[in-house]
């Protein structure tokens, strides 16, 4: 049939699909937008939640509610202000509906985003409302140092939200006035660029740029107070780092006309100026477009305000050019003399900072040369060597950022960054006893044994669940069976049977201890360093393994009242804890999950106690210890600021260690103001929190009045727990590590010169194959092995001799921790800082200081004497030969009645067997290295081989030949 045209035009009218309009199109996306922030909000209200009922059953309810009101309070007022920011313009200008209806959502996006940024800012606000002072002022603005520390920050925070806002506002006001004006034409003689600012400059938007530039002109002055914490860098400012101020005002800074100091008064009124001159431009060029100016009138005016600008900004040019000029031709050639007074105020200030100032240098002169030696029973008899450290209560790891000399190494062992740690090794042969248990880390602890203190090694047996495993193929193993370790394994770090192997104090399942003190009621740990992830208790028809047995296994079941978990009583809890979990379907409709059932989550010491307080930096090796019958966790908090005048910028935390690697991005984690202030305990059966605070410091004391009951008096902790405080070795790192070996030189004119550096000590570490084999593949040579720093290291200590006396008399003998420096660039034994940890004496700090004109040996040399021993190299080649590794121990620096003793034991591993066994003990005692079976031995024989070369050296001298020889010559 054929179609005719008359039949065509018979045909309804259908409208056809068209694109969607642009203004829609941004409608549904900002809609999308608004709807994809709520479910972000509301996914961040879960962690709001869990914080709330963990918070509630630790009973630091009011803590929360602290924080959850300031909290609130920023987000409100952000959300508020930003959201004016963007919709004001939007209802100052003539728009049609639909487009401030796209402002307004614009600014449902803007507003909440802004305050779940500010929010998070929380603890500065409380800090800045609740800070007290530190009764010192600085030197440059004659203020408070709590007003850098406090209030600082805080001030920051506001301006840069106040100043973010007006840039909104600017933006929001510049596209509604271009909307608004978009009827008007482009005047003639004027450019599009210069029309679209016309469109623009709106009184709204004259008004935007105002407040903008007010605000600009604020944090130009505000900034003036950084000149007291600046840090100036030698990849920032070369020629501020060659005055060896290394942090603060320098002479340039504070001093003449052409002074940094000045300079930011003179830039604020530049950037008022010019914010003055901005305004009037865009007046004029609002009138132009408008026309109501007529002709080119508005462009003599016009070009005198871009003139005005013009000059302003070269006149802050000039200005910051004669400072440098300054600092070039005036100030560098008379250095230092010129910076000695400022040089002073920062060594002060970092001294203060880091607790130097309570440092006891005392001068050291070891034994040597005629000095009688002592006998194996004297020196047998002493505590030191009664607990000499043979046990490493650690695990050495290289480090985050691997030094190049160990980059090869990491490549050999297919990135595994353990270097040393037989005890851990050992106990994981011998201790797991199943598969599932596993031992995280390992300690150094004391206990008082049958009246004397004793060092152990520790660890706690574990179930860690962060890795998957053919016994975690079903979720309710992992949450609902699997729930928790079991008891601790210790044993003293210098006993070693006829085998190689540890004596065991405490071990097997159920735990089984010596001693009454290591015995614990409740072996479970349901909170400890390897359970990250939430476990479940009181399940409908399925009990806890708690441990094994030999007819299978040994249940239980956890009462609510018994720990402080939370119960899934709710469907809210359910919920939230589902979707957290990730475990969201079963816990919502399993049947197994009633009413009764409580959950634990953050579980892990640090993170336990990050909830409670993040405002503390937690060194990030807590131990375990038992006390009054319950197993404890110790972690040690440190109160720290970034903001205090003068003192100088350093790394606090232990990038070696992998379970900072959470904590690796903290912004407490780059300070210069520290204290040892806070000891947290964890209950590791109930998961309690306790807090206590033993330092009388103002960061701490701030913090304690923002949260009242928080921290428990140092007076009211249980002597249980006092008598296991250790001082956070992260801590005493950054102190003599990193800050120390500089700042020991209290002279600014040594310090200038740099004379009298230190650097850490090595040794040499691990196994010598893989030692060589690293040096093979860099130098093509295994003349010798790779070294590693010493880090701080525990031994007992017996004050009173070459150690000052302990104030407490009944803590004569001290449970220490050390560090062994050198100078820089040589070898020597230069000091050996300590720090008490017993009784009142607890973080006393004291450095033994070696003469610069005396030598002795380190340690370095010490290893060295050890391998150059021909008995010992001899015994090490055998061994190697037999496809036997050789491990080398950690080097142990001792001080026995002003003998210093270097100790390391020698572990082997064999080819069947990569259990490492501690086969020898090398000693080296002034200068003279031997190896034997035990300690006793091993010592017997240094002291007889320093004895022959003494009798030797006696022998060699003119004086004594001349006596023997004197009957002779008569």
């Amino acid at each position: 049939m054929e179609i005719t045209s008359r039949d065509v035009n018979r045909l309804p009218e259908v409208d056809l699909p068209a694109v969607p309009g642009a203004a829609l199109f941004w409608t549904r996306m900002l809609k999308l937008g608004v709807v994809l922030l709520g479910l972000f909000l509301l996914d961040q209200l879960t962690f709001v939640l869990l914080d709330y009922w963990l918070l509630e059953r630790l009973g630091f309810e009011r803590v929360f509610w602290t924080n959850f009101g300031m909290g609130a309070t920023l987000f409100a007022s952000a959300t508020a202000l930003y959201l004016a920011a963007v919709t004001v313009p939007a209802y100052s200008h003539d728009l049609e509906p639909a487009t401030r209806k796209m402002f307004l959502l614009a600014g449902l996006i803007v507003g909440p985003l802004a305050g779940w940024a500010l929010c998070d800012r929380y603890l500065d606000f409380l800090l800045m409302l609740g800070g007290g002072t530190f009764g010192k002022v600085d030197p440059v603005f004659g203020l408070d140092h709590g007003f850098y520390v406090f209030v600082l920050d805080g001030l920051w925070n506001v301006v840069l939200t106040l100043l973010g806002a007006a840039i909104i506002f600017v933006v929001a006001s510049a596209l509604a006035a271009s909307g608004a004006r978009r009827r008007l034409g482009e005047p003639a003689g004027m450019s599009r660029l210069v029309t679209l600012v016309g469109l623009a400059s709106t009184p709204c938007t004259r008004v935007a740029v105002a407040l903008l530039g007010a605000l600009i002109a604020a944090a130009i002055f505000l900034d003036r107070y950084g000149l007291v914490v600046r840090e100036n860098a030698k990849d920032v400012d070369p020629a501020l780092y060659a005055t060896s101020v290394f942090n603060g005002a320098t002479h340039v800074d504070v001093t003449g006309f052409f002074s940094t100091y000045n300079a930011y008064f003179f830039t604020t009124a530049i950037a008022l100026l010019m914010t003055v001159a901005l305004v009037f431009l865009m007046r004029c060029l609002a009138l132009a477009v408008e026309r109501r100016s007529s002709g080119d009138a508005w462009r003599p005016q016009a070009k005198k305000a871009v003139l005005g600008m013009t000059l302003l900004l070269a006149a802050d040019f000039v200005f910051l050019g004669a400072i440098s000029l300054r600092q070039l031709l005036f100030v560098t050639p008379n250095q230092p003399v010129v910076q000695l007074e400022y040089i002073k105020r920062h060594i002060d200030a970092t001294r203060e900072a880091f607790n130097l100032e309570a440092i006891e240098q005392v001068s050291f002169v070891p034994k040597d040369g005629d000095d009688p030696l002592p006998t194996v029973e004297q020196l047998m008899a002493h505590p030191a060597l009664k607990n000499a450290p043979l046990w490493p209560g650690f695990v050495s790891r290289i480090e985050a950022l691997v030094d190049p000399q160990h980059a090869w190494r990491v490549l050999q062992t297919n990135g595994d960054i353990v270097v040393y740690g037989p005890t851990a090794s050992i106990f994981r042969n011998q201790q797991k006893l199943r598969p599932y248990y596993d031992f995280m880390d390992v300690d150094t602890v004391r206990y008082t044994i049958d009246g004397e203190k004793t060092m152990l090694a520790s660890a706690a047996r574990e179930v860690p669940l962060m890795d998957p495993q053919p016994w975690l193929a079903w979720w309710g193993q992992q949450f609902m069976l699997f729930t928790h370790g079991h008891g601790l394994v210790m044993s003293p770090t210098a006993r070693v049977t006829k085998e190689g192997e540890p004596v065991y104090y405490s071990s097997e399942i159920p735990t089984r201890a010596k001693h009454g003190a290591l015995e614990a009621g409740r072996q479970a740990l349901y909170y400890a360093e390897g359970a990250g992830t939430m476990a479940y208790s009181n399940v409908g028809g399925m009990e806890e393994l708690d441990y094994p047995t030999d007819e299978g296994r040994a249940t239980v079941t956890m009462k609510p009242d018994e720990a402080t978990s939370v119960a899934l009583d709710t469907l809210l809890k359910r919920l939230v804890v589902g979707w957290r979990s990730g475990q969201f379907w079963e816990i919502v409709f399993s049947g197994l999950i009633g009413p009764e059932t409580h959950v634990h989550y953050h579980r892990t010491p640090l993170e336990r106690i990050d909830r409670v307080a993040p405002f503390l930096f937690l060194d990030t090796d807590p131990f375990a210890f038992v006390a009054d019958g319950e197993t404890l966790w110790m972690v040690n908090g440190m109160t720290v600021s970034d903001r205090f005048p003068y003192s100088r910028y350093d790394m606090l935390g232990d990038m070696a260690d992998e379970r900072s690697g959470p904590y690796f991005g903290r912004r407490h984690r780059r300070i210069n103001y520290v204290r040892d202030a806070i000891k947290a305990t964890v209950n590791a059966y109930s998961g309690e929190v306790s807090l206590y605070q033993i330092a009388d410091e103002p960061v701490a004391n701030a913090w304690a009045s923002i949260y009242p009951g928080l921290f428990i008096p140092r007076e009211e902790m249980p002597e249980s727990v006092r008598a296991q405080m250790q001082y956070p070795p992260q801590l005493l790192h950054i102190q003599f590590d990193d800050i120390y070996p500089i700042y020991h030189m209290k002279d600014p004119m040594t310090f200038f010169n740099m004379e009298d550096m230190w650097d850490d000590a090595d040794e040499v570490l691990g196994p010598m194959s893989l030692n060589q084999a690293t040096l093979r593949g860099q130098a093509g040579s295994a003349s010798k092995s790779t070294t590693f720093s010493i880090e701080p290291f525990y031994w007992m200590a017996d004050t009173g001799g070459v150690l000052p006396a302990a104030r407490d008399g009944s803590a004569k003998l001290q449970f220490v921790q050390s560090m062994v420096f050198t100078p820089e660039k040589a070898l020597n034994l230069r000091a050996i800082p300590t720090v008490y940890q017993d009784g009142d004496d607890y973080g006393r700090l004291v450095c033994l200081t070696v003469g610069k004109g005396h030598y002795h040996l380190g340690p370095e040399q010490a290893d060295a004497s050890i391998d150059q021993e021909p008995g010992i190299s001899q015994q090490f080649g055998w061994w190697q030969r037999q496809g036997t590794d050789v491990v080398r121990g950690h080097t142990t620096v001792l001080l026995v009645d002003g003998e210093v003793i270097y100790l390391e034991p020698i572990f082997i591993l064999s080819q069947q067997n990569p259990v490492p066994q501690m086969k020898k003990i090398a000693a080296v005692i002034r200068g003279k290295a031997r190896m034997g079976d035990t300690l006793e031995e091993a010592i017997r024989n240094a002291l007889d081989a320093a004895r022959i070369a003494q009798q030797s050296q006696a022998a060699a001298r003119p004086g004594a030949l001349v006596t023997r020889e004197g009957p002779e010559i008569d």
